[in-house]
């Protein structure tokens, strides 16, 4: 199962540090900076099902996502609540449409 990062930053809270930080004595500043220096990520792993919802919202095809998720379109499809009934009548109505 492949998985998806989102990655967050924390810049207004460095500088906002960083600004406390240069108006403490310079033993404080220096550990202060320091601490703000180091990065952190905040990781966020989406299940598959999570995974395909966001791609298809994103207007991935069922085909795109099963090869990018490694699993099959009928797995896909059940993720995602798409059953041959409903995509048959889609097709007709808009067929019917046009």
């Amino acid at each position: 199962m492949s998985s998806i990062s989102l990655f967050g930053s924390l810049s207004n809270v460095q500088s906002t540090t960083l600004t406390n930080a240069s108006t403490q004595a310079p033993s404080q500043a220096t550990t202060s900076t320091a601490a703000t220096t180091t990065s952190q990520e905040d990781t966020v792993k989406l299940s598959e099902t999570a995974q395909a919802k966001m791609l298809y919202k994103q207007g991935q095809s069922v085909s795109i996502i099963a090869s990018t998720l490694g699993t099959t379109a009928k797995e896909i499809n059940n993720d995602l609540g798409i059953t041959l009934e409903k995509e048959i009548a889609q097709t007709l109505q808009s067929t019917l449409k046009g």
